[in-house]
């Protein structure tokens, strides 16, 4: 199945995305790492069986958040893309699907 963004739909930004619906720049971090009892967590915390992590100490995250108009900047002068859809996070209109969340 192919899916375009123009097939998304946006969710109000007044509305503050539930970690539990979508995949974040952190979730794949842990998603591509070979720490199955971190994997055995997200999987748990996406099921609502689990407390989300609390990554407020969390260095990379937090040099993340700290870093994204820097990072927004370097990627546009390097490709000469416009970045525009900042923080947005898109639903896919399909049962079973879940979001996408577009960070800086």
């Amino acid at each position: 199945m192919k899916i375009s963004l123009n097939d998304l739909i946006t969710v109000p930004r007044s509305k503050k995305p539930d970690r539990r619906q979508f995949i974040g720049g952190s979730d794949a971090r842990i998603i591509m790492s070979p720490d199955e009892a971190a994997l055995i967590r997200l999987w748990k915390e996406k099921r609502g069986e689990a407390e989300p992590e609390d990554l407020s100490s969390n260095l990379v995250v937090q040099l993340g958040v700290a870093t994204e108009a820097l990072n927004q900047t370097w990627y546009e002068r390097n490709t000469g893309r416009v970045v525009t859809d900042i923080r947005l996070v898109r639903r896919v209109p399909r049962p079973g699907l879940r979001s996408i969340y577009l960070g800086g």
